[in-house]
């Protein structure tokens, strides 16, 4: 069955690193039981939005400093598969979909926050 929902917010392009680790935090929370299943899709939709801009970025970054770098070009193909990725069939798939895509995000958050420092120095 079709679940009818509201069109996902706007990426947030110019989120701030500790909204991101917020958003990150929700969707990893140790629980007891399942959480809502609106909630898991709005921290699905919430979580690409950070992460699309994130994929963007590391893109520009390989091409510029790392063009043989195989790991991140493997990365970022994972991190495709998370954006293009619906949730499943029910609230399981949902959460665990939530958790994979929390676990790309933090990835690309923290190493793309290391190299932009490296870069810098």
């Amino acid at each position: 069955m079709e679940t009818t929902r509201a069109a996902p917010p706007p990426p947030s392009v110019g989120a701030g690193s500790d909204q991101i680790q917020a958003d990150i935090a929700a969707a990893l929370r140790s629980r007891t039981t399942l959480p809502p299943y609106d909630e898991v899709l709005r921290l699905i939709d919430t979580l690409k939005g950070h992460l699309a801009p994130l994929v963007d970025h590391a893109q520009e970054h390989v091409n510029e400093h790392r063009p043989q770098d195989g790991a991140w070009r493997q990365a970022m193909a994972g991190a495709e598969y998370q954006l293009r990725a619906g949730p499943g069939n029910g609230l399981v798939s949902a959460t665990h979909r939530l958790q994979s895509l929390a676990r790309c995000l933090l990835h690309f958050h923290r190493h793309l926050h290391h190299d932009a420092a490296g870069d810098s120095q």
